[in-house]
């Protein structure tokens, strides 16, 4: 079985983060979304995999060069989800669909990879209960199939939506051949009617991101799943620093004395937590230099700098950034290379990339 994900649309619901990242490249607990993806579908028996992409494209290239079964497809229309798939129709046989942007257990995508083999169908969907239906595609059922898509109807009859996480057989390929639209939903509607489509239920999570707080619960979602503390052997940990609850501290990183990682915590490759940090359910990523500060609930980016009595809470951190001495981040989402001067109080805002602070006043 091989697979298709998505990654072609440059996300606006995830600005600032996305001007300089595409979202299935943003880290969740410190590694790219999705390899997180990639690793359940190889776990679960999917030799090739087809990344289409087009906004910031050559990241994906540089990412995936040396990966013999990952493959960078080129979108050039940016249409709907079916023109993704149908940049993909010298696929001779059933694949996955699931769209780049989207968290989605391994046990999840083995059930449903179950309930294909069993159906014998053309087209099979994860499907979740939803509270809002009527900002999804809603399931029309009949046993275990599905009889029709509505997408996004004003009034829904039932609250069982599309996941628009799919295995398909080729010929999805003709059906999109055939559409007005490039919405996959209508292709895979269309064989809904035939009687040809089947659903499994999402037991475990499905989190589509489109937008940072989506990205915050990502995070969260995966540092949960750790179990114990895990220190690499090349990780220096001093004997005086504090670990409690589980985390996960890669290889080159460093824990200094007095430091305190609280609850469940990601620290990245080569990090320097420095004396009198306190790091609490968050993510630091790979090179970040955090020194007598404190981050609670927050995902950093790589390669950030974080000056004494800084204060994040409720953060995502892009790239390289700087935050000086004294300054309070709270609920913010800041842009790649920000610059945060001292003693500044900051809430609720979004920083586009490159932009600085001085003496309190924002300039871009």
């Amino acid at each position: 079985m091989k697979a298709v994900i998505p990654c072609a649309k440059k996300k606006e619901g995830m600005f600032p983060l996305s001007e300089t990242k595409p979202t299935a490249l943003m880290p969740v607990r410190g590694e790219p979304l999705v390899k997180h993806l990639i690793r359940s579908l190889e776990e679960i028996g999917v030799d090739d995999i087809y990344l289409v992409t087009n906004h910031l494209e050559e990241q994906f290239e540089t990412m995936f060069e040396e990966y013999t079964n990952i493959n960078i497809v080129h979108q050039e229309e940016l249409g709907g989800t079916a023109d993704a798939v149908k940049a993909c129709d010298f696929i001779e046989e059933d694949f996955f669909v699931v769209n780049g942007d989207v968290l989605i257990s391994e046990e999840d995508l083995q059930n449903l990879k179950d309930k294909h083999d069993e159906s014998g169908g053309k087209a099979s969907i994860l499907a979740a209960h939803e509270n809002k239906p009527e900002k999804f595609g809603v399931l029309s059922i009949r046993h275990d199939q599905v009889s029709r898509i509505s997408e996004k109807p004003d009034e829904a009859d039932n609250s069982l939506v599309n996941s628009g996480i799919y295995i398909l057989d080729n010929d999805i390929f003709d059906v999109i051949e055939g559409l007005d639209t490039g919405a996959l939903t209508d292709a895979v509607s269309e064989i809904a009617e035939d009687g040809d489509a089947y659903f499994e239920m999402i037991e475990n999570y499905w989190i589509d991101i489109g937008g940072p707080r989506k990205l915050q619960e990502a995070d969260r979602v995966k540092r949960d799943e750790i179990s114990e503390t895990d220190i690499h052997q090349d990780a220096d940990v001093s004997q005086e620093a504090y670990i409690t609850g589980d985390s996960i501290v890669a290889k080159g990183a460093e824990v200094k004395e007095g430091a305190i990682v609280e609850g469940n915590c990601f620290i990245g490759e080569n990090a320097v937590i420095g004396p009198n940090t306190v790091v609490r359910d968050s993510s630091i990523g790979s090179g970040c230099q955090v020194r007598h500060a404190d981050v609670d609930r927050s995902v950093m980016f790589e390669e950030n700098i974080v000056d004494p009595f800084v204060s994040i809470e409720g953060c995502i951190i892009g790239e390289e950034g700087d935050f000086k001495q004294g300054s309070v981040i709270r609920e913010s989402f800041i842009g790649a290379r920000s610059f945060v001067d001292m003693n500044n109080s900051i809430r609720g805002v979004k920083f586009v990339p490159d932009a600085r602070t001085d003496l309190s006043e924002i300039s871009k």
